[in-house]
């Protein structure tokens, strides 16, 4: 009873929506697409009365089934209701022909073929794991591929139906395909205008998606082409970044922060600027983060280059020590120092993050109200130290301290309905529902209690909490 009584419908919705995110589960979808779509132009292929055509029509109602419930699963495990119907319309539309009245007339069942545009969609997400230079413009071409694909589907079974019988050059499936083919890239019906008022109908809808997907083909290439120029560094706009990442030096510590943010699955398309006094090209161990980061070889501590790099837009400020060119740890800390004040001074709302070598100089930085200081050598040695203490322990903060791989800390605010809440009940609640450890609490005015032996949450106040993935509600 207990069991029952902690199951409620969040959970239930948010199990579906993994459930959706599954790989195997778009692997399966996929193939069901493929093999209804496949049972379609087959049954058409066939002639009319043919005994195989019921049986493959029995079996390709039994696959709209299955993506009825399935649907029905999503629209009852969406966020808004509009947002789902605007994203699978569509498919809700492909699958009418299981409803009886629609089953009598033949060609409704042209609407299976429809079915095709939603495998690309499921394809598509698959691409966003692909290499960064291959992502560009991933959502252009799947979308040109599958209005083709979908086109040509459609549009061979329709031109089968209405012409088979009344035009000589159309009797079989190949013929129906090579003549979609032809006109959707000729703009013109190839070989011949079709007899039936059905088949015209249908080579006008070939023609108007041949020239479709032509302007958005036109426009993706195009846009790829001059994003490349653009991108060249005399041509940046560094006037339109906004909300945008700026860190100040460069080290393997600064190409770790940028697989960090990258594996944490953040916005991907947020541009990171990193300034530092380099020679040459800025070393990478990993090439595949290059092109994540725009560079400004200059001295961070200038006023003009931190405006350049767009400090009052910015949403994060991160300076590291800077040791180059022989400087000493008193210099490298000056340096920081002056780089965070004049960011905190040039943008108040920015979150600014620095580096110390030396802790007796972070009451200058508190005092300009820098948001957050690390002391880099006392927190090696701090970690070394509970690695000494408690053998073992090091891996653990290994795991955590990085979104690569295992468990992490996410930072997330309270629901309003845990505002008067105690903190052992939502700690209880958060890891029944999300497997989650709540540590402690950050309120509003930038304080940290862990692991409080008794507190209530207020407005405002903001968890902390160890888990796998990113926590919803």
């Amino acid at each position: 009873m207990d069991d029952l009584a902690s199951f409620d419908l969040p959970t239930l919705k948010r199990s579906l929506r993994r459930f959706f995110r599954h790989p195997w589960v778009k692997a399966a979808l996929i193939a069901l697409i493929v093999m209804s779509v496949s049972l379609v132009l087959t049954e058409y292929s066939l002639p009319e009365g043919a005994p195989e055509i019921e049986s493959l029509s029995r079996i390709n109602r039994t696959i709209s089934v299955i993506f009825a419930v399935e649907l029905t699963l999503r629209a009852f495990s969406a966020h808004a209701k509009r947002q789902f119907l605007r994203e699978y319309w569509l498919d809700i539309f492909s699958i009418v022909p299981i409803l009886r009245p629609f089953r009598i007339v033949r060609v409704m069942r042209l609407l299976r073929t429809f079915q095709t545009s939603r495998w690309f969609s499921l394809l598509y997400r698959y691409a966003q794991a692909l290499p960064a230079f291959l992502r560009r413009g991933a959502t252009e071409y799947f979308l040109v591929f599958g209005l083709l694909l979908t086109t040509i589907a459609f549009s061979s079974a329709a031109i089968l139906v209405f012409e088979r019988g009344r035009n000589p050059q159309v009797n079989t499936l190949a013929d129906a395909f090579w003549f979609s083919l032809y006109s959707v890239f000729a703009g013109e019906p190839i070989p011949d205008v079709p007899i039936s008022i059905g088949g015209r109908f249908v080579s006008l809808f070939v023609m108007l998606m041949g020239m479709v997907t032509f302007a958005i083909l036109t426009g993706t290439v195009s846009a790829f082409v001059i994003e490349q120029l653009r991108a060249k560094p005399m041509s940046i706009e560094w006037e339109e970044f906004s909300d945008h990442i700026i860190i100040c030096g460069w080290n393997k510590k600064a190409e770790i922060i940028v697989r960090e943010y990258r594996a944490a699955r953040r916005n991907k398309r947020l541009p990171i600027v990193a300034i530092a006094q380099l020679e040459g090209e800025p070393p990478f161990s990993d090439p595949t983060l290059k092109h994540c980061v725009y560079f400004i070889n200059d001295d961070f501590t200038k006023v003009s280059v931190l405006e350049k790099a767009g400090i009052r837009r910015a949403k994060t400020c991160i300076i590291l020590s800077d040791k180059t060119f022989g400087r000493t740890d008193r210099d490298a800390d000056a340096r920081t120092i002056l780089a965070a004040l004049t960011a905190e001074k040039l943008n108040r709302a920015v979150y600014t993050c620095a580096e110390l070598i030396n802790r007796e100089y972070g009451s200058h930085l508190d005092m300009g109200h820098v948001n957050d200081y690390v002391v880099s050598e006392e927190q090696s040695g701090f970690l070394l130290a509970q690695a000494a203490l408690s053998p073992g322990l090091l891996k653990m903060f290994s795991e955590l301290m990085t979104y690569e791989r295992g468990n992490q800390f996410y930072v997330f605010d309270i629901p309003e309905e845990w505002e008067g809440q105690t903190f052992f009940e939502f700690f209880v609640h958060l890891k029944k529902t999300q497997n989650a450890i709540l540590i402690g609490v950050h309120d509003l005015d930038g304080g940290f209690v862990i692991n409080p032996d008794r507190y209530v949450f207020k407005e405002d106040d903001r968890a902390i909490a160890i888990a796998r993935e990113n926590i919803e509600f």
